[in-house]
C-alpha cells in the first residue's frame, strides 16, 4: 500500500477500499419498511401511498 499521497489516477485493490471505507460492507436487505428514495410518496384522503420507480403504488398506509 502507496504511504505518499500523489496526484495519480487509478484504481485501487480491495485491500484499499477497505481501508478508505473502514472496513464496512455493503449487504443488499429486502426490507419493506424502507422507501426507495428513486421513487416517492404522496398523501390524500388521510392516507399516504407509497409509489416504485415506474409510478406503481407500493404500499398505503394511514396518515
Amino acid at each position: 500500500m502507496e504511504t505518499i499521497m500523489d496526484n495519480s489516477i487509478r484504481k485501487l485493490d480491495i485491500e484499499e477500499i477497505n481501508v478508505v471505507s473502514g472496513g464496512m460492507k455493503w449487504t443488499r436487505v429486502n426490507n419493506p419498511d424502507v422507501i426507495d428514495a428513486r421513487g416517492g410518496q404522496f398523501t390524500a384522503l388521510g392516507l399516504t401511498f407509497t409509489v416504485d420507480l415506474d409510478g406503481h403504488i407500493t404500499s398505503i398506509t394511514p396518515r
